[in-house]
């Protein structure tokens, strides 16, 4: 055998058993209708024992056992496929969206690791910490914005066991801020552990604050909600506190927003009416190879007035998600800055509020105007271009000049001054700096 035909000839095994491999992971992947019917067997099982509202889940069974009869699950022998069409029928028959059932192997395998692997949080948490750690466990950013006004966007409320250290780190980062803003804008939900644990350190009682009592359906145990006395760090109360939320903050997240305006008295939601996804979760597995998510809590008492499933929770300032955190700082500087009694701390917050309404709220100058501006001020140079103008300091890099009022404007990425144009006999003859701590310097200009 030549070589040419030894190198055709392994090419031809090579490919033969990747279709193999191929063939098999397909043929394993698929569904055959005793696996179909032991599935949805089992899961309407567990529907029945866990699911804590009876009426709904006797529809939901019901729902499902008659779309199986009439072949509505047939064609949809692929797993993922199948778990994906099943779940949106738990949804619709249920209207419950924390209704899920994935195909996760790798999931479900380290739930049966423990000895009761039906219900395995335990087993679960500590898979998804591994996946979430990359997330900073879902406390994306923290900073300061102008007047001091701490951000913090937090996307999971994850097991405190595990993200607990991160969540007392971002509050101290807080501890000097004037006013707070918690981003929950893109936050869908997690562990009630940990929204209690940074709700604490907003809660203006030193006491223990009881939330609720919830009555576990698996096992009948009891769990009650409520902040704790002690925090690591300093308290943030007593300051303005915002909570931004859209129609994609989900569950713990708007069992966070709910329960923050019922501790603390400053608290502000500001955004758009949230998901409406109440009922707290379980995870079980099914058939070996399937994650059901399904509700297993059923609430005994409600110490504040507050219920959001199928409703959300509604915002006290509704505005677009995009334009959610723009409205909260403009609004936490003019609060701190109307209650403030000190003179110069009021002209800080001043200050900070004009240059936010220039971001934020941008004013719009005629095209005349702006280039009648530009042109040399000494050591400073002032441009037009693109329709908008620019701030130089000797041939450094350009900033942007936005307008606070007809002649007075903010230089992106400079908060320590402001630039004013002062007007003569019609002309533009000077650029004024105006520093933070009252000095003014005063720069002429040299071109006419």
């Amino acid at each position: 055998m030549t070589r040419l035909h030894k190198r055709r000839f392994k090419d031809v095994v090579l490919i033969s058993a990747l279709m193999c491999s191929l063939l098999f992971a397909q043929q394993r992947n698929t569904l055959t209708k005793t696996q179909q019917k032991e599935i949805i067997a089992e899961l309407c099982e567990k529907i029945e024992n866990i699911y804590p509202f009876p009426e709904i889940s006797e529809q939901t069974i019901s729902g499902i056992q008659r779309y199986y009869a009439e072949g509505k699950y047939n064609s949809y022998t692929d797993r993922s496929e199948f778990a994906n069409y099943l779940t949106m029928d738990l949804e619709d028959l249920s209207n419950d969206t924390h209704f899920r059932l994935s195909y996760n192997p790798e999931v479900a395998t380290e739930m049966k690791k423990q000895k009761d692997y039906e219900v395995s949080e335990e087993s679960l948490t500590a898979y998804e910490a591994r996946i979430e750690k990359w997330q900073n466990y879902g406390f994306k950013e923290l900073k300061i914005l102008d007047g001091a006004v701490g951000y913090l966007d937090l996307r999971l409320f994850f097991a405190t066991y595990y993200a607990g250290d991160v969540a007392v780190a971002a509050m101290n980062f807080l501890t000097n801020c004037n006013a707070v803003i918690i981003d929950l804008r893109y936050n869908g939900g997690g562990w009630d552990d940990m929204v209690n644990f940074i709700l604490s350190y907003f809660a203006e009682s030193r006491d223990e604050v009881m939330f609720s009592v919830a009555q576990y359906t698996v096992d009948s145990s009891y769990y009650a909600g409520k902040t704790i006395s002690y925090v690591p760090g300093k308290r943030l109360t007593g300051i303005p506190v915002y909570v931004l939320i859209s129609r994609s903050t989900a569950s713990a997240a708007e069992a966070f927003a709910s329960k923050i305006k019922f501790i603390n008295s400053h608290a502000v939601l500001v955004g758009e009416t949230s998901a409406g996804a109440e009922n707290p979760i379980s995870s079980i597995v099914i058939g070996d190879e399937f994650v059901l998510n399904i509700p297993s809590w059923r609430l005994v008492f409600r110490k504040y007035d507050a219920k959001w499933e199928g409703i959300g929770v509604k915002p006290d300032i509704e505005t677009t998600v995009e334009k959610a955190l723009d409205v909260a700082h403009i609004d936490a500087l003019r609060k701190l800055s109307e209650t403030s009694v000190d003179k110069e701390i009021k002209d800080k917050y001043e200050w900070a509020l004009d240059g936010a309404r220039a971001i934020y709220e941008p004013i719009s100058l005629p095209e005349d105007v702006l280039k009648a501006y530009a042109g040399n001020y000494g050591t400073r140079d002032v441009y037009f271009e693109d329709g908008m103008l620019y701030y130089q300091y000797k041939k450094r890099t350009k900033r942007k000049m936005l307008a606070v009022r007809k002649d007075y404007f903010i230089i992106e990425d400079y908060d320590f001054f402001r630039v004013r144009f002062t007007i003569e006999k019609g002309k533009v003859n000077s650029l004024e700096e105006i520093f933070t701590d009252g000095s003014v310097m005063r720069n002429t200009r040299t071109n006419k």
